[in-house]
């Protein structure tokens, strides 16, 4: 689960409507709630760019920007084993680790 990139439904900022957005899970709370990061497929957002090299086991359709400031808590209900696209590398997960913990100040 940690590492491995999921499609969940995210609200939108009003909370009203959702869309299925692909995101990584980046750390298990608890046994109910998870921190997840989003991905996009903008180039050009501020992140980590991700690519099929950077994948272990499954794959991405385009390369992807893991948003890095957008850390969300959410239910673990939400990350189903049916909707996992991808599980990145260790390598490739120590390095978005370190770019949380740049933007955070760690």
């Amino acid at each position: 689960m940690v590492g491995g990139i999921y499609f969940i439904n995210i609200p939108y900022s009003d909370f009203k409507q959702y869309k299925a957005r692909p995101v990584l899970v980046y750390k298990i709370i608890d046994t109910n709630d998870i921190l997840i990061l989003p991905l996009t497929t903008n180039l050009q957002r501020n992140g980590i760019v991700i690519t099929n090299k950077d994948v272990e086991k499954g794959s991405l359709k385009k390369d992807s920007v893991v948003i890095i400031p957008k850390i969300t808590a959410i239910d673990r209900s939400l990350i189903l084993v049916e909707n996992h696209i991808a599980t990145l590398k260790n390598s490739s997960f120590e390095n978005v680790i370190k770019s949380i913990c740049k933007s955070l100040e760690c």
